[in-house]
């Protein structure tokens, strides 16, 4: 009788193997493998839906490591896949209306959290909070904004793009370090541009692990366009709308937690707007 043993959302058997419920991602596995990318848990067999896969330790003893791990096999990974498509110009605009259009939106939003907190006769420290650090919203979706202008600029008239077999879901969790490195949990994968992987792992993994070393690995291996670098750091400064609860100490913490990636993003991406770097 098999011995099951769950690990969150892992079903291990006798040790040795593990079953996911997903779709067969035999031909995934295929095409990676004619790219010469070997960064995945190959499939054993295909049961009843479900994909069977070997079942392996994961020998990583730190973040920071495995994090540079992850950076290194997604550039691999992006490179190894990358090819130029066609696009209609009319694509690059949608993106610029979107990502304004967003922009705007969440102007409107906190706006709209700071007037309703000034009719507070009595601001509870969550709120007292966010409106000592306001002005850090506006800024960043300042710079947004900038970058946005900036990054039509460069695409409006371009007619290809880079497109590559992106991960889909790249987090710590994914990941192992065994007789070599493996990133794991594939369901997602698809094509699309690069740096939706790690503005993916960025937004995961921000206040767990060091991104400054991480961008550095990823961009000396795999080397972003002007206005798909742009592109990353815009999402990435993007500021996420905070859910107010009945408790206060969650308030605080998530607003907290805001400015927090704020400041971490800024301190992050900075160097790469020294008047160095843009000669």
């Amino acid at each position: 009788m098999n011995k099951l043993e769950k690990r969150g959302s892992i079903s291990i058997y006798d040790g040795e193997y593990v079953l996911k419920e997903e779709q067969n991602l035999q031909d995934l596995e295929k095409y990676l493998l004619s790219r010469d990318y070997h960064g995945f848990v190959p499939i054993l067999s295909r049961e009843e839906g479900k994909n069977k896969y070997p079942y392996l330790e994961d020998y990583s003893l730190n973040k920071e490591q495995l994090g540079s791990d992850i950076a290194s096999s997604l550039a691999l990974l992006h490179n190894k896949t990358s090819f130029n498509k066609e696009v209609n110009l009319d694509k690059q605009k949608e993106i610029y209306d979107h990502l304004s259009g967003y922009i705007h939106y969440l102007d409107e939003e906190f706006l709209g959290i700071l007037k309703s907190i000034e009719y507070v006769d009595f601001p509870s420290p969550s709120e007292t909070l966010f409106m000592s650090q306001f002005s850090k919203i506006k800024e960043s979706l300042g710079f947004c904004k900038r970058e946005l202008d900036a990054w039509y600029g460069i695409v409006q008239n371009k007619t290809k793009e880079r497109i590559s077999t992106i991960h889909g879901n790249v987090k710590l969790d994914h990941a192992i370090l065994n007789d070599r490195f493996y990133l794991t949990s594939w369901r997602s994968s698809r094509l699309d541009t690069p740096i939706v992987d790690m503005i993916d792992f960025y937004h995961h993994e921000w206040n767990k692990i060091e991104f400054s070393s991480i961008l550095e690995t990823y961009f000396s291996k795999c080397e972003l366009l002007p206005e798909e670098k742009k592109l990353f750091f815009i999402n990435i400064s993007l500021p996420h709308i905070p859910e107010f609860k009945k408790s206060e100490i969650e308030n605080v913490t998530r607003i907290r937690s805001l400015f927090d990636y704020l400041y971490k993003t800024e301190t992050l991406i900075g160097p790469y707007y020294t008047i160095e770097n843009k000669k």
